[in-house]
C-alpha cells in the first residue's frame, strides 16, 4: 500500500492511497466466502458454492461491495498510521478505483491535529487568589448555625420584619378561588416575599386575630395564572418572634462535637480555610492555564468545534426532555435567543478545544507517564462528580469503549500539573498550611501501616498472644487506616 500526503491547510490534509491488486483480489475472495455462508445454491453445501455461480446469483457488485465494506476502514487506518497523522474527525472518502485487476485508489480528506509551537511551560508568575478567612466570615458561619437552632415563640405585639405569623391564605382570580394556593395555619416570615411583596407590607404592624384582603398580581412564574391580578384573603392567628441561642459553650456542645465555643470556632475557621484554599487552588490552575494559552496561536479544526457545540446542544436537549420540554422551550424559559446561545457556546467550545490541543501537545512533549493509579483516580473523580460508585463508572467506560478518552483526560491533567508545579504563585499557602488543612499529605508522617519508633518500643514490651484473632484484627485495623488515608487524599 502506498500513501501520498498533501497538506491543504494547517488542520486539513488529503491522503491518496493506493492498494495493490493482489490485496484487493484477496479481499474479494474473502468477501465471496462470507457471502457463500449466507446463500443456499442448489447442489452445493452452504459456503461451498463457487464464486462464479455466487456472482451470477447475487451480481458481481455484491461481492465488491462486501469486500469494500469489510476492508476500507482497515486500509484507511493503515494509511493514517503510515502518514503519521492524528485525525480529529471522520474523513471525507472518494473511491476512484476498486477492481481486482487495477487494485484500489481512494482519496481521504480529513481534519488533523495542528502542529503547535509551544513556549516554555515553566516559570509562569501570577498572584495566587485570596484564600484567607476573616473573623467576620467565621462569625457569619456561626450565625448561620445559630439560625438552625433558633426558637420561634408567640409574642403579644404587632408583627414586624423578621417576625413570623401563623396565617390562613386564600387567593381568588375573577372571583374564583385557586384551590392549589389555599393554605391554613402556615408559618410565614414577614419580609421574605414568599407570596407577593405586597403581603409583607400588609403584615407590617398587624396583631393576632387580624383579617384583611388586598389585591396584587401573582408572580409571572405562577402556574396557569402567572402575572394575573388576584385578590388575597388573609387571617392572622398569632405573631411569633425568633430568638437565637446565646453564643457560648452550651451552644457549641449542642451544635457540634466540641465542648467549648473556642474549639467550635477554630473548627469552623479550619473548614472555611480548607474550602477557600481548595477553591483558590482550583482557580489558580485555571489562571495559569489561561496565562500559558494566551500567547499560543492555534488553528482550530472546525470539526472539533462543531462536535463540542453538538455535545452541549445534546445536553440541553436531554435536560429539556426530563421536564417534558424541547430544546427551544428550554432556551425560551431562560429568555435566551437560540442565536445568542449558539454564539456563546461556540466561543466556549473554541476555548475548550484550544486548551485540549495545547495540553495534548505538552503531554506528548513531556512524555508524561500514566499508570493504573492515575486511571483509577480519574475514575474516582468522575464518580464523585456524577454521584455514582467508581465500579459503575468503570463498567460504563468499558461498555462505551471510552478508556482512550479517559486516558487523554489524565494526560492533560498531568500536563497542567507540570505547568502549576513549575509556576511561581505569589501569596500561595505554604506546604505547612496545606498539610494542616489536610489538602496534601504530611511528608513526615509514616505511611499507612508503617511501624514508627514508638510502635517498635511498645511492641518490645507488649506480651505475646497465642491466638490469631487479635493479630487478624490488628491487620484489619491497619487496612482500615490505609483506606481512610486514601479517602482523605481524594478529598
Amino acid at each position: 500500500m502506498k500513501t501520498t500526503v498533501e497538506t491543504i491547510d494547517a488542520v486539513r490534509v488529503k491522503l491518496t492511497v493506493e492498494v495493490d491488486p493482489a490485496v484487493v483480489r484477496k479481499a474479494h475472495d474473502t468477501a465471496a466466502r462470507h457471502l457463500a455462508q449466507q446463500v443456499n445454491l442448489p447442489g452445493f453445501r452452504k459456503g461451498k458454492a463457487p464464486r462464479k455461480l455466487l456472482e451470477q446469483r447475487l451480481g458481481a457488485g455484491a461481492v465488491a461491495q462486501h469486500a469494500l465494506e469489510d476492508n476500507l476502514d482497515d486500509w484507511y487506518r493503515a494509511a493514517i498510521d503510515e502518514a503519521e497523522i492524528v485525525p480529529v474527525a471522520s474523513p471525507e472518502l472518494d473511491i476512484e478505483t476498486f477492481t481486482e485487476k487495477e487494485g484500489m485508489t481512494f482519496v481521504a480528506e480529513v481534519e488533523v491535529r495542528p502542529e503547535i509551537d509551544l513556549p516554555d511551560h515553566t516559570g509562569l508568575q501570577l498572584s495566587h487568589p485570596e484564600w484567607g478567612v476573616s473573623d467576620d466570615e467565621v462569625d457569619a458561619k456561626l450565625d448561620e448555625q445559630r439560625e438552625r437552632f433558633a426558637e420561634v415563640d408567640e409574642v403579644e405585639r404587632a408583627a414586624g420584619t423578621g417576625d413570623y405569623v401563623t396565617m390562613d391564605l386564600a387567593v381568588f382570580v375573577d372571583g374564583e378561588e385557586i384551590e392549589t394556593a389555599h393554605v391554613e395555619d402556615a408559618l410565614y416570615e414577614v419580609g421574605s416575599q414568599g407570596v407577593t411583596a405586597k403581603l409583607d407590607d400588609e403584615l407590617e404592624g398587624v396583631e393576632a386575630g387580624a383579617e384583611f384582603t388586598y389585591t396584587d398580581n401573582l408572580p409571572d412564574e405562577y402556574p396557569e395564572h402567572g402575572g394575573e391580578e388576584a385578590d388575597f384573603q388573609v387571617t392572622v392567628h398569632d405573631v411569633r418572634a425568633k430568638s437565637l441561642p446565646a453564643l457560648d459553650d452550651d451552644f457549641a456542645a449542642t451544635a457540634s462535637e466540641f465542648d467549648t465555643l473556642d474549639e467550635y470556632r477554630a473548627d469552623i475557621r479550619r473548614n472555611l480555610e480548607r474550602q477557600k484554599v481548595s477553591e483558590a487552588r482550583h482557580q489558580a490552575r485555571g489562571d495559569l492555564l489561561q496565562a500559558f494559552l494566551t500567547p499560543i496561536d492555534v488553528e482550530l479544526p472546525p470539526a472539533m468545534i462543531t462536535s463540542e457545540v453538538d455535545d452541549q446542544r445534546h445536553q440541553v436537549s436531554h435536560q429539556a426532555e426530563q421536564y417534558g420540554m424541547t430544546f427551544e422551550d428550554m432556551l425560551a424559559a431562560q429568555e435566551i435567543e437560540e442565536e445568542a446561545w449558539e454564539e456563546e457556546v461556540t466561543t466556549q467550545a473554541r476555548a475548550s478545544v484550544k486548551a485540549r490541543l495545547v495540553l495534548d501537545t505538552l503531554a506528548e512533549k513531556l512524555e508524561v507517564d500514566i499508570d493504573p493509579d492515575d486511571v483509577n483516580q480519574e475514575i474516582f473523580r468522575h464518580a464523585m462528580q456524577m454521584g455514582m460508585q467508581p465500579q459503575e463508572v468503570a463498567q460504563m467506560i468499558q461498555d462505551q469503549g471510552s478508556l482512550p478518552a479517559l486516558i487523554g483526560d489524565v494526560a492533560r491533567r498531568k500536563a497542567l500539573d507540570a505547568i502549576v508545579d513549575a509556576a511561581v504563585l505569589e501569596g500561595a499557602p505554604d506546604d505547612e498550611t496545606l498539610v494542616r488543612l489536610g489538602i496534601i499529605p504530611d511528608p513526615d508522617a509514616p505511611a499507612p501501616g508503617a511501624v514508627t519508633e514508638a510502635d517498635a518500643a511498645a511492641a518490645a514490651v507488649a506480651p505475646m498472644d497465642d491466638g490469631g484473632a487479635e493479630d487478624e484484627a490488628g491487620h484489619d485495623a491497619v487496612d482500615a487506616d490505609a483506606d481512610d488515608a486514601d479517602g482523605s487524599e481524594e478529598e
